[in-house]
């Protein structure tokens, strides 16, 4: 159990995470256009709902969302070794406890999501998307502000705590963005026949052709790009959180 706590073994873990997760979304992107389906632009679940895509969805997301669940326990772990190494106060720890609340939710519902197609399950896939969305999102938030008040103690943590920032805001953003896409498609409207329509043409793959989820798509691609790169600020958290096992 401690070997999964050492620095090598965590940041080899947010490296793998990383990979895996660009991987699975190239691949995946690239077996749907040659398919023949439009190249601009899909969700990433529309790949799903293609046997040829739908394989390494299933297979990367699993993976990838095992990997996430896996990173924030151990985060979870060298956090509070620090917070008990200093004299930070209890926001600290509740941050820390509720920031890893949110990100083995997203990790598990990662895991989850990858076995339901939403040409199959619609109203469960949109539901897994939500958590999904608003689990990181919210995980991010709350990872950023942990860095910058671990920084007021160790001003070394505003390496981890600007990137953090800015790709955090970069990725609220987008997400926001793709809300506002999807808005002017569905309007006021949420229920599922709205989506059936889309899923429908998902189906067929060939034009993609309703420009407001499309654009929506697009900016879920970046938001999700976004969400990646701020757990790579990890890599240097953790040289940070551990920098007493060089010490000794």
């Amino acid at each position: 159990m401690q070997r999964l706590l050492q620095a090598d073994t965590v940041r080899k873990t947010v490296r793998a995470g990383v990979a895996v997760q660009l991987a699975t979304l190239a691949v995946c992107y690239a077996l749907w256009v040659s398919e023949g389906c439009d190249h601009f632009m899909p969700f990433i679940s529309d790949t799903d709902t293609h046997s040829v895509s739908g394989a390494p969805f299933t297979f990367g997301f699993t993976v990838s969302g095992l990997l996430l669940t896996l990173l924030a326990w151990q985060m979870f772990r060298l956090r509070s070794d620090w917070i008990s190494a200093n004299p930070t106060g209890t926001r600290l720890r509740s941050l820390n406890t509720f920031s890893t609340i949110f990100g083995i939710l997203s990790g598990l519902f990662i895991v989850w999501i990858a076995y339901t197609p939403w040409d199959e399950q619609l109203a469960l896939h949109l539901i897994q998307a939500r958590v999904i969305f608003g689990g990181s999102i919210i995980w991010a938030i709350l990872t950023t502000i942990m860095a910058g008040e671990m920084a007021a103690f160790d001003a070394r943590f505003h390496e981890v705590y600007m990137p953090r920032r800015n790709r955090t805001a970069f990725t609220c953003l987008c997400l926001g963005l793709m809300m506002l896409s999807v808005v002017q498609y569905t309007g006021i409207s949420v229920g599922l026949p709205v989506f059936e329509t889309y899923v429908d043409m998902v189906q067929i793959c060939t034009d993609l052709s309703i420009t407001e989820m499309s654009m929506a798509a697009l900016f879920e691609w970046a938001m999700v790009l976004g969400l990646i790169s701020v757990a790579e600020t990890a890599t240097r958290e953790v040289s940070l959180l551990t920098s007493h096992e060089s010490e000794e």
